[in-house]
This record gives structure tokens, C-alpha cells and sequence, in this order.
């Protein structure tokens, strides 16, 4: 795996924002468009059948949904696009001159304010990167859930 690839794809915490719901280049943001592609002419369908399936009255909300996750505009942490405003993160592994959290010298620190469960995520996948090496990190978490 390319390295170049890899620094792309996650964060200097180790999310991996290619695959967040809000990254404009995207997989999320990418079949979203698609699918409303795809579905082009569908609302008139819906209507028709709404009575037999009573899933078909909600998919005005549906297509909102689809249009949001389409129209996604994050570059990503590494290019300055995190809205997260508890993390330090975005900008740290700049000024400390490293690719992920782990490699700093203070690491774990208390500058990010990550809520508990991002916290645990957070050391989670450092220290497994630390262990096993970017490369098969990375590897390893392209198969989990993002969320």
C-alpha cells in the first residue's frame, strides 16, 4: 500500500476520513449521488405505491437525506476540513512535524477534548498503530464500520 494513499485516506488521529459521511470524495458521498441518480423520476412511483408500501410516504425525507450526504464538502482533517472543534489534532501532528497522533513524543496527550467514546477510538487505533505499523493499521481498519 502506497503511503501517500494511506496518509489521504486517515486523519492524524487514525479515523479514516475517506470514509465519513461528511468527506466530500467519498464513498458515502459518492453512492448518495449515485443512487439519487439512479432514482431519478422515483417520486412519482412512490406516491403510487405508498398505500402498499407504507415505507414509499417517507421517501421525500429519504431523498433529503440523500441529497446531504451528497453534497458532503470536507477535504478531510489533513487538508484543514475537520468542524470538529474539540479536536487538536487537525492542526497538532503539523506543528509536531508527525503523520499520526502515536508518533509525537506526548503522546497520549489532554490537548484534544474528544468526547469519551472518540477518546477510546482514539487511543484504540494509535496504539494499534503503534503495535502493528501504519500499513496493516490500515489494512485492518478498512474492513471495520466507520461508525
Amino acid at each position: 500500500m502506497e503511503y501517500g494513499r494511506i496518509l489521504a485516506d486517515l486523519s492524524p488521529c487514525g479515523l479514516d476520513c475517506s470514509r465519513c459521511a461528511m468527506h466530500d470524495n467519498g464513498d458515502i458521498a459518492r453512492l448518495s449521488k449515485n443512487l439519487l441518480g439512479a432514482l431519478t423520476g422515483f417520486e412519482k412511483m412512490a406516491e403510487k405505491i405508498g398505500d402498499r408500501f407504507p415505507a414509499m410516504n417517507s421517501y421525500p425525507a429519504f431523498t433529503d437525506i440523500l441529497n446531504f450526504f451528497g453534497k458532503a464538502g470536507c477535504k478531510g482533517c489533513r487538508a484543514g476540513g475537520s468542524q470538529l472543534p474539540f479536536c487538536a489534532a487537525k492542526n497538532c501532528f503539523k506543528e509536531k512535524g508527525v503523520d499520526f497522533c502515536y508518533q509525537c513524543g506526548e503522546y497520549p496527550c489532554t490537548r484534544n477534548q474528544y468526547p469519551p467514546n472518540l477518546e477510546a477510538r482514539w487511543r484504540e487505533y494509535n496504539d494499534r498503530m503503534k503495535e502493528v505499523g501504519v500499513e496493516e493499521f490500515y489494512r485492518e481498519q478498512k474492513g471495520r464500520p466507520r461508525y
